[in-house]
């Protein structure tokens, strides 16, 4: 049945901010006078023509059958309210599904019970909580690059979409909720294959702090319970597909993704993707990070469960000069800067080829000190002896395999540090762990996928990639 609508409603309008245009010259006001009308008479439209599908009967038919696969039934038509462009709430009528209660012998219970019912023509038309996805993606992509909620309402608001804060910070809870459900699939698509190509995985910590509430009675002269704010290490995660001279394939969308919930779990999704990915197929897995022990112990272990065909451990190597810096420092001033400093250049180049018993050598000879020979045989025993086969770096770069870890220092400066790390900004967990991964989706570009996942998953549609 035809959508009826009348175009002529908005000539008056349109010619009363033309008249004003006249007087005040200004093409901004104007600008944004016909903008309010004709995003105005969209929604109207648009409300019109989700109203009518939500009245089809074939349409609540197939509601019906997507309903009963979930032990939900058909409640009747219940007023509710949708935003789908601007924020402005319009009021339809929509069919209301309620779980299938179990039957119960004995009293019925008298209490009240939640509501815990769905609008389930929306949710299938690309609706998340009753807001359409477009509105719901603008609010929170501005929610995740602005400094502040605060920021991102007044953002939105320049753009002509009025929504307050609250609702800004429950679409940002709702839409992580839904994905973070299929944290290790809603971002993937049919391109991600791996089949003979060459990955590379990368791991570190960031710092942000945590909100969490003191326990007890509020203190009699407070108004607030308080909090504590302790530093947490959320664990990032960066994994690219390589071509073969080892350079990051600009083809191929990298995969984000970060958790505060440790290192342990931080390894399950790793894993979870991993195995999403097929990456048994790959021809190579580097694994990269800095030198501490809570990865390296790991990753052989996840390389055998995932039965990976051939793999690599990888120190980042300006950690690596970093450390052996460290060991520079115990050499005896009285060789002067020059020399020390054409020391330290001759060590990074030993490094490199991964000759370390000529930097051994070298620590025996120069350093006389008992003292400090024995601090730098320590350090390098601990870290460089350890992490031999893990410091091969031109053998490394032969292969076509990365040396650095800067991609993963990158990700964690731009999901972490720029939004979650503000000063005098502390999180409580569950939202922290939506922003973290909510911001990795949009940064490593892969927000329009999960978008489109979301709405098939919603359909009862959406099917692995792999």
């Amino acid at each position: 049945m035809p959508v009826t609508f009348d175009l002529h409603q908005l000539e008056l309008p349109i010619q009363a901010a033309i008249d004003d245009f006249e007087q005040h010259a200004d093409v901004n006001q104007i600008l944004n006078q016909l903008r309010t009308l004709v995003i105005q008479f969209v929604e109207d439209l648009v409300a019109c023509v989700i109203q009518q599908k939500l009245f089809c009967q074939e349409f609540l038919a197939t509601l019906k059958t997507l309903a009963g696969k979930s032990a939900f039934r058909f409640n009747g038509y219940k007023k509710t309210s949708i935003r789908l462009l601007s924020g402005r709430s319009i009021r339809i009528m929509s069919p209301h599904f309620k779980p299938i209660a179990p039957k119960k012998r004995g009293r019925k219970s008298k209490k009240r019970k939640a509501k815990n019912g769905c609008h389930l023509g929306l949710t299938y038309s690309g609706f998340i909580d009753r807001t359409s996805i477009l509105l719901s993606s603008s609010a929170i992509q501005a929610a995740l690059l602005c400094p502040s909620f605060e920021i991102a309402r007044q953002t939105l608001s320049s753009f002509g979409i009025e929504i307050n804060v609250k609702t800004i910070q429950n679409l940002c809870r709702d839409l992580g909720t839904q994905a973070i459900r299929h944290r290790s699939e809603i971002t993937l698509s049919e391109r991600d294959y791996v089949d003979g190509r060459v990955l590379a995985v990368f791991m570190d910590g960031g710092r942000l702090r945590e909100r969490i509430p003191k326990r007890g009675r509020r203190p009699v002269n407070q108004k607030r319970q308080g909090y504590h704010t302790d530093w947490r290490e959320p664990i990032q995660i960066v994994i690219e597909w390589l071509n073969d001279d080892g350079s990051r394939d600009k083809n191929a969308l990298p995969l984000y993704d970060a958790t505060l919930d440790g290192i342990d779990k931080a390894f399950d999704m790793l894993e979870s993707y991993l195995l999403q990915i097929n990456v048994t197929k790959a021809d190579k897995v580097a694994f990269c990070g800095d030198g501490a022990r809570q990865y390296w112990k790991r990753f052989s272990i996840l390389a055998q469960q995932l039965n990976i065909k051939e793999h690599y451990e990888i120190i980042d190597y300006t950690h690596a000069k970093q450390n052996l810096f460290e060991i520079v420092d115990k050499l005896p001033k009285k060789m002067g800067a020059k020399a020390i400093s054409k020391t330290f250049d001759q060590w990074k180049n030993d490094l490199w080829q991964g000759n370390l018993n000529a930097i051994k050598r070298q620590i025996r000879g120069l350093i006389k000190s008992p003292k400090k020979y024995k601090e730098a045989m320590k350090k390098f025993k601990n870290y460089f002896e350890k992490n031999n086969h893990r410091m091969q770096y031109n053998t490394f770069r032969e292969k076509g395999l990365p040396t650095g870890s800067g991609c993963v220092e990158s990700a964690i400066r731009r999901v972490i540090n720029l939004r979650l790390k503000a000063p005098g900004t502390f999180w409580k967990r569950e939202t922290a762990e939506t922003m973290l991964f909510l911001r990795s989706t949009l940064l490593c570009g892969r927000w329009n996928l999960m978008l489109k996942n979301i709405l098939l998953a919603n359909r009862n549609e959406w099917k692995h990639c792999h």
